[in-house]
């Protein structure tokens, strides 16, 4: 017995001692091919909804608690899918600090791949986008019975051309402060402090009908 152990001793030495090189570079390709996989499969998801609190006073728990419990309303199991309601966003609209730079450039990249949904704004972060086009017109896009319910509360910005001259207006929000799911989170902290809550849909969604259900959860 002792001697298969000091033999099998003998052998593994033997191996470490000209083949360490060749089982470390094995052992590194098995890793990469592991994670290849996993963020293959985590890539392959799909989306359920992802939403950005810009430069909302809430932390990412409570906007986390806020998906859940919608995902939990529609019973899906959001590990089979990737989704986010992101509310760890600050831009400095005028962009003179680098970090509001980068968090502009992640959220319009994003934007960009059709994997945002929908914003929730301040009236100045409102003001800033609303312009750029960024949000989807409502009234053109919202089923009629939301929009006659939601009459009150819709709110225009302007619409400029390539020349940047004001050619009108577009309804491109909704003031969502008084709806009762966002009402009951906000007993914990409100979104913001000097604003009204304004809903507003990416103009490039691909999830339009999950942003409407959304929107109606919220009132519920």
């Amino acid at each position: 017995m002792k001697a298969t152990k000091q033999m099998l001793h003998k052998k593994l030495s033997y191996l470490w001692d000209y083949y360490r090189f060749h089982i470390i570079a094995g052992v590194f390709v098995l890793i990469l091919i592991i994670a290849g996989i996993c963020f293959s499969m985590q890539n392959n998801k799909p989306i359920f909804l992802n939403g950005y609190f810009l430069n909302a006073d809430w932390g990412d728990e409570l906007a986390g608690k806020m998906l859940e419990d919608y995902a939990n309303s529609k019973n899906c199991d959001l590990t089979q899918y990737k989704a986010y309601f992101n509310s760890s966003v600050y831009i400095d609209t005028e962009l003179k600090d680098q970090m509001s730079s980068v968090a502009y450039t992640k959220v319009m990249s994003e934007f960009d791949m059709k994997r945002v949904d929908f914003f929730f704004a301040n009236q100045t972060i409102f003001d800033y986008f609303g312009p750029k086009e960024a949000f989807l017109d409502l009234e053109k896009n919202l089923p009629n019975d939301l929009l006659e319910k939601c009459q009150d509360n819709l709110i225009k910005t302007q619409q400029y051309d390539e020349n940047n001259k004001v050619v009108g207006d577009y309804v491109a929000g909704i003031d969502v402060s008084n709806t009762k799911k966002l009402k009951e989170y906000e007993k914990s902290r409100k979104m913001y402090e000097d604003s009204p809550v304004i809903f507003s849909v990416a103009y490039n969604t691909i999830r339009l009908e999950e942003v409407i259900d959304f929107l109606r959860w919220l009132d519920e």
